[in-house]
């Protein structure tokens, strides 16, 4: 367990996940998929391991932190906000929709101070499904709290993440996540019943799903700030877009902390 150093040994910051009746959990597919990348991954939790969890052997985690408690980016070069449950509709000033779950108000703090502290520092930034849409809220915008209500969806809810795709996903040509993929359409798994509705400056819509949901946002304001609502950190070993997701992210993490190390010296 540790923080890392600035240099090669620059720590990437992957936020603990927590579920509802088993307490925190260890992120270890996304640590997974930084590492491939060539990442440094660090997990820090404001939440302590469930009753039923172990610290698995080769990961280094810092668990138990206070909310308000921003030092795991002492050092960081990048930041990954991972999947998890619902957001707490009253941050984004809706009412509780029967469908919304698994809210956790220690989660929702810890992630948003840790983001914002993140973003005025410029650091670079990997939100996924939840933490797209705890990207989107931190802006300022609004959630569809339960696609099913709207009509002509494809299945978005499709069980637990997985490596095999359940829809298609047109993105923008000449946006950033065009050139990280290599192509306008690729294919996704999909687990998540919420998405994003009104979605606010900084943030450019630049993914769709084929039913008009999105699925990806980039900040026009920040060096490498990207949110998608499925989960490359399952699909990465055997789908060459996904990888290069994360390979984009570590990269612009090393690009930040040369820059820093630039600064340092000046």
């Amino acid at each position: 367990m540790g923080y890392g150093r600035r240099g090669h040994d620059g720590h990437i910051v992957v936020v603990g996940q927590w579920r509802e009746g088993q307490g925190g959990r260890m992120p270890l597919p996304y640590v997974d998929a930084v590492r491939a990348a060539g990442g440094n991954p660090v997990i820090y939790s404001t939440f302590e391991l469930g009753p039923e969890q172990e610290h698995p052997a080769g990961y280094d985690a810092v668990m138990g932190l206070e909310p308000d408690d921003t030092s795991p980016l002492d050092n960081a070069i990048g930041v990954v906000l991972p999947g998890g449950g619902d957001i707490d509709p009253s941050l984004y000033k809706r009412p509780r929709h029967p469908q919304t779950r698994s809210i956790n108000h220690r989660r929702d703090r810890f992630e948003l101070n840790l983001l914002a502290a993140a973003l005025e520092r410029d650091l670079p930034v990997l939100a996924i499904c939840h933490g797209m849409q705890l990207l989107n809220v931190h802006f300022g915008g609004t959630l569809h709290q339960h696609l099913a209500d709207l009509p002509g969806r494809v299945e978005h809810d499709a069980g637990y993440p997985s490596a095999t795709p359940v829809h298609s996903v047109k993105v923008v040509d000449g946006s950033p996540l065009a050139e990280i993929f290599g192509s306008t359409r690729i294919q996704t798994n999909s687990h998540h019943h919420q998405g994003l509705d009104d979605v606010p400056a900084p943030l450019k819509q630049c993914a769709w799903a084929e039913d008009g949901v999105l699925e990806g946002v980039v900040s026009t304001e920040h060096s490498f700030v990207v949110g998608v609502q499925w989960h490359p950190e399952v699909m990465g070993d055997d789908d060459e877009p996904q990888l290069q997701l994360f390979n984009a992210f570590v990269s612009a993490a090393n690009e930040y902390d040369a820059s820093e190390a630039v600064k340092a010296t000046a």
